[in-house]
């Protein structure tokens, strides 16, 4: 969940401001070599609940790298045979991508990597599973990014070349589909957003297994990083808006059937965790928190006897 990472820098930026923007320019950071392979988009689409593989060779390489040098043995080395650094902004950038290449227009972000978010009930939810409980969270992450990247006396930062090939698949495919956010997303339209998504996630991935990092860097302006950030949460800021129920609550998890052509989109019951999730965003005004507290303790989520909620609705 990306929101325990974001506690962490919330923290780390009210008790040292600033000290987080230091880290923009520093090449402090690395990767590591985890052997688990997520498939292609591709793949995933034909087997949703069967998208990654363990790539054994390359453990047994790392673990032989690790009895001889240490822990960096585990860490991925540039075509340089170098260990690769990075900046701040790029391990951020890296953590924000990879939820944004797996979006899905007013369901959320699809949960395909065969784990399911903190709650093992979600297991079911592992390859159909759509979660705006993520994207709620996302918004507020992003929300924090944005504050951190304007007060920025730096013009621009240098990122790994693969990564900025991410980056600009990503945000360039987000401005072509800006316009579709000026009513609701057919299932048809929607496809042809996650497609666009889901290709430029699953060709960033294949590359750094295939060839590895090459050690190149590229310049992105923090102006870029900002149009990114601002366009992001205008589609998520559109998705939780379709995400209302009518009963005042907000979904925390859909679930997703695609075609060649179309994804639909059903909804779950309510539950507790996508009202505190909407809550923490950041996107709801005073007097729309209020109506959904208010709404909260009029629902089946609600126990009257304890004067507390529950996860879920009680069923027969």
């Amino acid at each position: 969940q990306i929101i325990y990472l974001l506690k962490f820098l919330e923290i780390i930026e009210n008790h040292q401001p600033r000290a987080l923007e230091n880290l923009f320019f520093f090449f402090y950071f690395v990767y590591a070599n985890v052997p688990y392979r997520i498939k292609s988009y591709e793949e995933i689409l034909k087997h949703p609940k069967d998208t990654i593989v363990f790539d054994h060779e390359s453990d047994k390489c790392t673990r032989e790298k690790c009895d001889k040098i240490g822990a960096d043995g585990a860490l991925l080395k540039s075509s340089l045979k170098e260990i690769h650094h990075v900046n701040f902004i790029e391990k951020i950038l890296a953590t924000v991508l990879s939820k944004v290449s797996n979006f899905i227009p007013e369901a959320g972000i699809w949960m395909n990597t065969q784990r399911p978010e903190w709650n093992d009930a979600n297991n079911a939810l592992v390859g159909n599973g759509v979660s705006m409980v993520t994207l709620y969270y996302l918004r507020r992450f992003l929300t924090f990014l944005k504050k951190l990247v304007s007060v920025s006396r730096k013009g621009q930062i240098e990122i790994s070349s693969e990564l900025s090939d991410f980056f600009f698949g990503i945000s360039d495919n987000l401005e072509k589909f800006k316009p579709l956010l000026s009513g609701n997303i057919s299932d048809q339209d929607r496809k042809s957003v996650m497609d666009a998504l889901g290709k430029a996630g699953s060709s960033f991935r294949n590359t750094i297994y295939d060839r590895g990092f090459s050690g190149n860097k590229s310049p992105v302006s923090l102006q870029q990083l900002l149009n990114f950030i601002e366009t992001t949460n205008q589609f998520l800021d559109h998705s939780i808006k379709e995400n209302i129920r009518e009963d005042h609550l907000y979904h925390a998890y859909n679930l997703m059937t695609s075609d060649e052509h179309a994804v639909q989109i059903s909804h779950l019951s309510e539950m507790l965790e996508g009202q505190v999730a909407v809550l923490s965003s950041g996107y709801l005004s005073a007097k729309e928190s209020l109506e959904l507290l208010d709404a909260l303790e009029k629902s089946s989520l609600f126990r009257q006897d304890q004067s507390s909620y529950i996860l879920y609705p009680n069923k027969n």
